[in-house]
């Protein structure tokens, strides 16, 4: 989670971070600057994009230099067997797969669903269900309507969009379908790890854990907006709501929450929702 890590340990001197990151001191500013980690396939610094001058500051990453694998050895030659071979977490760390489904735990925070449209990208509806709260954008869909062999003979249908007002959200025949990519977006409630530091060219964006980043150019829109537009290829699986971050060389920069998605597929926003009402 994005926004667990924003403010990080502020009212402490120093604190370790479990975090997959590297950070360092620019030695002419005496600023604080956040570094992919060793181990890039468990680098989490996009988790920690948001994190404030202040928090980075004051945070030590032991785990910067080391990969998975060689965590595991260590643990096995420290600790007890039962917790050395502990397998890793998945997904959000406060909430047990054993214990209970991800929809359950929204279930018990979130309103009862109303009744929501399924949509064709022509605007045809094919069902209704009560999955709004559950329903991503990028996810394979799993509804099942009468024409759908006919219209896409064999092949899958995805989330391409959604809307909270009135609830719905529309399929596309296939992964690669043209709607399921971005050209750019813009973003609210950004965070610049250093504020007096702008990108320069070489930049790159990234909307998931683990997903390529792409390269792209930034535009600022005032206090905490930006402009992300992709310069070599389209994102895949934009929607708003999500988090995005940006790096220069390894180095990330900050990162914020996407409101509006561009073309390359249908305009989407983050409406504004209340999301206990």
């Amino acid at each position: 989670m994005v926004g667990c890590n924003r403010w990080g340990p502020l009212r402490v001197f120093l604190a370790n971070s479990g975090h997959y990151a590297r950070a360092s001191v620019n030695t002419k500013t005496g600023k604080s600057a956040l570094f992919r980690s060793r181990d890039p396939k468990k680098d989490q610094t996009f988790f920690l994009s948001q994190i404030s001058q202040e928090a980075l500051s004051r945070t030590l990453f032991p785990l910067a230099y080391y990969t998975k694998e060689q965590v595991r050895e260590m643990a096995l030659n420290l600790l007890p067997t039962h917790i050395a071979k502990k397998p890793s977490s998945r997904g959000l760390c406060f909430v047990e797969p054993s214990e209970r489904r991800f929809s359950d735990f929204l279930s018990t925070y979130l309103s009862h669903p109303k009744t929501t449209a399924v949509l064709l990208e022509d605007g045809t509806k094919v069902g209704d269900t009560y999955a709004i709260w559950h329903v991503t954008v990028g996810e394979r869909s799993r509804i099942s309507f009468p024409q759908s062999q006919k219209l896409n003979p064999g092949g899958a249908w995805y989330v391409a969009s959604k809307r909270m007002d009135p609830p719905s959200y529309t399929i596309v025949a296939g992964r690669e379908h043209p709607k399921m990519y971005s050209g750019g977006f813009t973003a609210k409630d950004w965070t610049w790890i250093d504020e007096e530091e702008f990108p320069k060219r070489g930049t790159v964006a990234q909307i998931r854990h683990q997903q390529a980043p792409l390269k792209c150019l930034i535009t600022d829109l005032g206090p905490g907006r930006v402009r992300v537009k992709f310069t070599h290829a389209k994102a895949w699986g934009v929607a708003p709501g999500q988090a995005v971050a940006v790096w220069h060389h390894g180095r990330c920069l900050g990162g914020g929450t996407i409101e509006f998605v561009e073309p390359g597929g249908e305009t989407m926003a983050l409406e504004n929702v209340d999301y206990n009402e």
